[in-house]
């Protein structure tokens, strides 16, 4: 196991406004016990005067700050950001996050030549501190795979990765042309990318411990609504082409049962034609959940296929 330059890390935070959460995830950075790292932030067509707000960052961290037109996601801040840096790993941190002091020291000490992403939970801090809510205050987000085949895992049980807490090589995010920057996959443009990786062989490394924190602030939507279903949509049915070959019918499968209960939960009408797709002999218990749930709502049409 060979270890790489420990210098050898950018980090990359794309913005659109929230000047003031920027400042604070810089201010993290700052507080680094292992401070040799670059940072690019690339501003996605603010408002705001990013370039003032965080003008006293020059000389304590080795910044770039870059700037383009709007393009409405972080999709395209995060490809530019990645195309501009010039070292072999990319840790990608969204501009309301932030990391514990100790996080860029722990992970450049699991930044090994036989792993190509390195990822770790983040601690949920809720504006509101709803202990209820999805997710939850106090709560983790990013999990150990649940079998030893990464994308079973993401097939079954969804994306265990939260961006602010991966670290990727530089060259694997360009040879696959980095996140998806099309309106249809915004809000999962990095499970998109996570999977598209992963099909190509990227090796994953888990590192056990929360070494920052997730944000959900007052203005960020954190219940599940018709847009964010249109979009994992489009991912399904985009990773049913791209997937290999021997996932794809568990694939539908649960896909099937996912997008049924999504449909459910959201009132939607076409329920049932959603489920259409999920087999008995793939998922049976999930067959029968199916089942269950659309007699309750009186919709009953589901192939046993």
């Amino acid at each position: 196991m060979t270890k790489s330059n420990r210098q050898d890390l950018t980090v990359v935070i794309p913005t659109f406004n929230r000047s003031q959460e920027l400042v604070r995830a810089l201010d993290s950075l700052v507080a680094q016990t292992d401070s040799d790292f670059e940072v690019i932030v690339c501003d996605d067509g603010s408002t705001e005067d990013i370039a003032a707000a965080i003008e006293g960052f020059h000389g304590q961290l080795n910044l770039r700050l870059l700037r383009i037109e709007n393009s409405g996601g972080p999709a395209r801040p995060r490809n530019v950001a990645t195309r501009a840096a010039t070292t072999q790993w990319i840790s990608y941190l969204d501009s309301d996050d932030w990391w514990y002091p100790s996080r860029t020291a722990r992970l450049k000490s699991q930044l090994h030549d036989d792993c190509d992403i390195v990822y770790h939970p983040l601690k949920v801090e809720r504006a509101d501190h709803d202990s209820h809510a999805n997710p939850p205050h106090g709560a983790n987000i990013g999990e150990p795979l649940r079998a030893t085949d990464p994308i079973w895992h993401m097939i079954r049980f969804g994306n265990p990765l939260a961006t602010s807490g991966t670290t990727v090589k530089r060259e694997l995010m360009l040879v696959m042309g980095g996140f998806d920057e099309s309106r249809e996959l915004a809000s999962v443009e990095d499970f998109d990318a996570w999977l598209r990786l992963l099909s190509n062989g990227a090796r994953l490394h888990f590192l056990s411990e929360p070494l920052g924190i997730y944000w959900v602030g007052s203005d960020q939507i954190s219940t599940f609504n018709v847009r964010q279903f249109e979009c994992q949509r489009h991912l399904f049915r985009r990773q049913l082409t791209l997937l290999p070959g021997r996932y794809r019918a568990q694939a539908q499968s649960n896909f099937a049962y996912l997008l049924g209960s999504y449909a459910i939960a959201l009132g939607l009408p076409d329920a049932a034609s959603y489920f259409s797709d999920l087999q008995l002999t793939q998922e049976p218990l999930r067959w029968l959940k199916a089942r269950a749930k659309l007699l309750r709502v009186g919709r009953v049409r589901l192939g046993s296929r």
